[in-house]
């Protein structure tokens, strides 16, 4: 028997009864997470921190002005006036506008490249004329955006006229600015966000659309009869630049439509004595 609990005594295996290793303190669990999360907070701000900065100065900005957070879309209302008007010429252009009431004793010419042009309903119709990339020059001339960096952002399109650059500025969005780009590109697009900020006109708050008229291509701030009262179209060509600004009097008995903007639009044509020079001049 004593022979018997002996050997059950040697066949008990070892190490059943070890102590337990010691578990780690909630404390000291929070401390390490907290040590992560600082690093990793670290490694952020070390590579997109000032890329964060520029999107939250965006989005701001888009708070305060929302209408930098339009891009254009392609006006859909082709329909053109058939109303009695009138043919009118300024700059070597030519153009019809549908209403028969133009005030002749308001009308003006203010400076070399601007005309107004009054009716008797208390509407009116500024015209500028410009330079072909003037726009552009203008742009580059600034300090603030490196050339090279907009052509390899956009392509050299964006650069290729001022209708082209027009676009790149004005589909320019606070969403397009990301922590995970260059810092720059976020330089560079938050230029443009700021520079679509001063060239949007009164009204574009109610639409921005882009068109087409003749050899002109552009863009059309605001829907007609919009709270500001006025409607801006801004056109480029390889050899010229309109700007039109549309007038409407509040409660004025005529009231401007789109199809009386668009029988401006689709009538402009350089005028024939300035369209035969040019025909005739050596390529």
């Amino acid at each position: 028997m004593s022979n018997h609990l002996i050997e059950r005594e040697e066949a008990a295996p070892l190490g059943d009864y070890g102590v337990p290793a010691p578990r780690m303190s909630t404390k000291v669990r929070i401390l390490i997470a907290l040590f992560v999360l600082l690093l990793l907070s670290a490694i952020y701000l070390w590579f997109f921190g000032f890329q964060t900065g520029i999107v939250l100065g965006a989005r701001y900005l888009a708070r305060k002005k929302p209408v930098v957070s339009m891009a254009p879309a392609q006006l859909t209302e082709l329909s053109i006036s058939r109303s009695p008007g009138r043919k009118l010429s300024y700059f070597g252009y030519e153009f019809e506008v549908p209403w028969s009431d133009m005030d002749d004793s308001k009308t003006k010419m203010m400076g070399d490249n601007k005309e107004l042009i009054a009716f008797q309903s208390g509407n009116s119709l500024s015209i500028w004329h410009g330079s072909p990339r003037a726009f552009v020059n203008s742009v580059l001339s600034n300090d603030k955006i490196d050339p090279s960096t907009l052509r390899r952002m956009y392509g050299d399109e964006a650069l290729s006229s001022d209708s082209a650059l027009y676009r790149t500025l004005l589909e320019t969005t606070p969403e397009r600015i990301t922590p995970f780009m260059s810092r720059q590109d976020a330089v560079s697009r938050a230029f443009l966000l700021i520079v679509k900020a001063t060239i949007l006109p009164r009204g574009s708050e109610s639409g921005v659309f882009a068109l087409t008229a003749g050899e002109f291509s552009g863009f059309q701030f605001g829907r007609p009869q919009n709270q500001s009262g006025e409607v801006s179209v801004r056109l480029f060509s390889d050899s010229s630049s309109f700007n039109f600004i549309f007038y409407q009097k509040p409660g004025g008995p005529n009231v401007i439509s789109q199809p009386d903007i668009n029988r401006i639009l689709q009538t402009l044509r350089r005028a024939p004595s300035l369209a035969i020079a040019d025909a005739k001049s050596p390529k």
